[in-house]
């Protein structure tokens, strides 16, 4: 284990107990004559006992000194990851998290040494939320835990760990679900407000919708706020798609936050809507890297993992990753996060370029991992994130999306065009 961390210990034990509660804990871990470097690593077995000593010295329990320990330390790791690059200063809890394992984590390894940092793995889910897988023999769940507390009271930030399977209750792994509590203010967002800063300014919104599984955007105007909701004024392809969903998302320029609303009225004369019942969502709207195209009709998919395989349907899909439902199964819990997994499917294209000609369908074999796992309706929902691309397999999806938006823009017109009959 690394020498800083002894060093951290010994600071925590001070600052909590008084002078002299660090010699008490190494005279408790039998290290007296033990002396720490900055720059060295030491066995684990040393730190796991000094870890027990200072516990009793404390008189606390040891996954709670652990904790408040990790909550102490949270502070300096930031100090010391940024004066060694490592760390960004317009970094924050989540954006740390994001880049742990490998920004941060590998410039700790020395396997040269025999030691290694725990295996630490993160995910941006969302805005507001980072799911993390923590492998360690250590077990040392509740360190990482206090840590990121720590760093998150740094920061001024509300920090919620959801704690869904842990190493200390016989786990493979701990996963966690790591929330950003009310990011950008939330609780503090007057809507109206906002949307009357808009009006005055004359400025543009951005509106999100789906429509036969592709997302439609356009920009649209604030024409009146009130008691009955928020008026807008807004292209013609997106007023078919929000009277469709009955709801739509939107994008203010000024909020770093997105915001979600159900659709009142449809006003094909005008072209407007009234929007109601309008509410923050957990982050910004219309970021996402790659496009996804949800299928009109069922497209089985195969998934090989762990010498297993699974049979369900494609639910979304885009160059970034996909997301597909499967029948409940006890098998498929979260111990499987990160797992390495192959997916299987067959894309119905209108043509698909070959040696020998062109094919109604392209056949697509994908690396990837899963991402997460969550249960809805009896059924399961998994999200797997690809690893990078081949050159065709990229240019078939992008050619698969291109279609169906083809398609579905040319249905969304037809309606239009309807509407304005």
């Amino acid at each position: 284990m690394h020498g800083i961390i002894f060093l951290a210990l010994e600071d925590f034990l001070e600052s909590q107990g008084g002078a002299g509660t660090w010699s008490k804990a190494m005279r408790e871990a039998n290290l007296v004559e033990q002396t720490f470097s900055p720059d060295r690593f030491y066995p684990d077995e040393s730190a796991i006992d000094l870890f027990a000593a200072a516990a009793r010295v404390l008189t606390w329990p040891l996954q709670h000194t652990l904790e408040q320990w990790g909550r102490h330390m949270g502070p300096d790791l930031i100090a010391m990851g940024r004066s060694m690059g490592l760390i960004r200063e317009e970094w924050r809890t989540l954006d740390i998290l994001e880049h742990l394992p490998k920004d941060i984590l590998a410039a700790f390894g020395n396997t040269s040494a025999g030691m290694k940092p725990p295996n630490i793995r993160t995910y941006r889910l969302k805005h507001g939320e980072v799911a993390v897988a923590y492998i360690s023999e250590r077990r040392l769940c509740a360190l990482f835990k206090g840590i990121v507390l720590g760093v998150g009271a740094f920061f001024n930030e509300s920090i919620r760990i959801e704690e869904r399977l842990c190493l200390l209750k016989n786990a493979p792994l701990c996963r966690f679900s790591i929330y950003l509590d009310d990011p950008a203010l939330s609780n503090h967002l007057e809507i109206m407000r906002e949307f009357q800063t808009v009006h005055s300014r004359i400025q543009e919104i951005r509106f999100f919708n789906q429509f036969g599984g592709i997302p439609i955007v356009n920009q649209g105007l604030v024409l009146q706020c009130g008691a009955t909701g928020v008026l807008v004024q807004i292209h013609p392809e997106s007023l078919v798609a929000m009277r469709e969903e009955q709801v739509t998302h939107l994008a203010l320029p000024h909020l770093p936050m997105g915001l979600k609303s159900t659709v009142a009225t449809v006003d094909w004369a005008h072209g407007t809507a009234l929007l109601q019942n309008i509410a923050p969502t957990d982050g910004p709207i219309g970021r996402r890297v790659f496009p996804r195209v949800a299928p009109i009709q069922p497209i089985p998919v195969e998934c090989r993992f762990l010498k297993e395989t699974a049979r369900g349907w494609l639910a979304n899909l885009s160059e970034g990753g996909l997301c597909v439902t499967l029948p409940s199964d006890p098998m498929f819990n979260e111990t499987l996060m990160f797992t390495p997994v192959k997916v299987r499917f067959i894309l119905p294209m209108q043509t698909v370029a070959t040696g020998t000609g062109t094919e109604p369908a392209a056949k697509i074999l994908l690396d990837g991992n899963i991402l997460y796992i969550n249960e809805k309706a009896g059924h399961l929902v998994i999200r797997i994130i690809f690893k990078p691309l081949a050159v065709n397999d990229a240019h078939l999806i992008q050619t698969y999306y291109q279609e169906k938006e083809g398609l579905a823009l040319r249905h969304l017109r037809s309606m239009v065009a309807a509407a304005n009959k």
